[in-house]
């Protein structure tokens, strides 16, 4: 595990490639992204992360007993009682009254080296015509979450202009 100081640095070297052409609205809103790194892999070059994050712009408390539990997510069938359990989260984001869930997540590896997945990537979203993808390079696909939630951030900085 990475200290606070690496996992800061990872934050700031994110690059986002791309962004959501259209504002958040009220409700939940969903923020597919593309988040690609070096392979974590040894016989792959590039680590490609695909998920959706649903953000609402409203402040929503919740009791702790309406939070749903790892049950409720995975199931228990065929749970590993050795596996203690992963978390994903995000570490908030002060002056900004969201709440952000992560769902559908997919990690491929690939063959092709960083530059040329990218430009695929990019070329993909442009064929498709797809306004709503964004597109993200991680400096450590390990700890792609800090990446993620750098682009959620960034989002976030340009709906509140803060």
């Amino acid at each position: 595990m990475r200290d606070y100081s690496e996992l800061r640095e990872i934050y700031r070297l994110t690059k986002i490639i791309r962004t959501p052409t259209y504002g958040i609205v009220s409700g939940y809103h969903t923020l597919p992204y593309i988040c690609l790194g070096v392979g974590i892999e040894s016989d792959h070059q590039t680590t490609e992360v695909r998920g959706t994050i649903h953000v609402s712009p409203r402040f929503i408390v919740k009791p702790a007993h309406y939070e749903p539990s790892y049950g409720d997510i995975f199931g228990e069938d065929n749970v590993d009682a050795a596996l203690m359990g992963r978390v994903f989260g995000f570490m908030g984001f002060r002056n900004k009254p969201v709440e952000c869930k992560s769902d559908e997540i997919e990690v491929r590896h690939v063959d092709s080296d960083l530059d040329r997945r990218l430009n695929e990537v990019l070329d993909e979203r442009e064929r498709r015509e797809d306004i709503t993808t964004g597109v993200i390079v991680t400096p450590d696909s390990r700890y792609y979450p800090i990446s993620v939630e750098r682009f959620i951030s960034t989002i976030l900085e340009d709906e509140f202009n803060v």
